[in-house]
């Protein structure tokens, strides 16, 4: 049984990323304190951390492979693939410079579409 006990917290919620940070674990947080939470915009290369909706834990660090409507790929290691529903996890993303510079010439280019 699926059950996501911050739900309706986090639709309450101005700032999730503080809130969520309030309420995950002590291991996680130190984790991913410093990345950004992502609800919805994801784009390939970027490096993710996934957090269980329904328990909280971290499940799966990796880069983004293939993305297809909900359905999101991670490699985690040079031979271990999984592919996850972004729907079940709250996903944190590495903040890097190059990273951003890239976000925001992935995010032009869908404009252009």
């Amino acid at each position: 049984m699926d059950i996501e006990p911050l739900k309706s917290i986090l639709q309450d919620s101005k700032d999730k990323k503080d809130t969520l940070l309030y309420f995950l674990p002590l291991e996680v947080t130190k984790q991913v304190i410093h990345h950004d939470y992502e609800g919805k915009d994801f784009y390939i290369q970027e490096r993710i951390f996934c957090i269980k909706r329904n328990t909280l834990e971290l499940e799966f660090i990796g880069r983004i492979l293939f993305i297809n409507d909900n359905k999101i790929t991670i490699k985690i290691n040079s031979i271990k693939t999984v592919t996850i529903n972004s729907n079940e996890y709250y996903i944190f993303i590495q903040d890097k410079k190059t990273v951003s510079k890239q976000r925001d010439f992935l995010k032009q280019l869908l404009e252009q579409l």
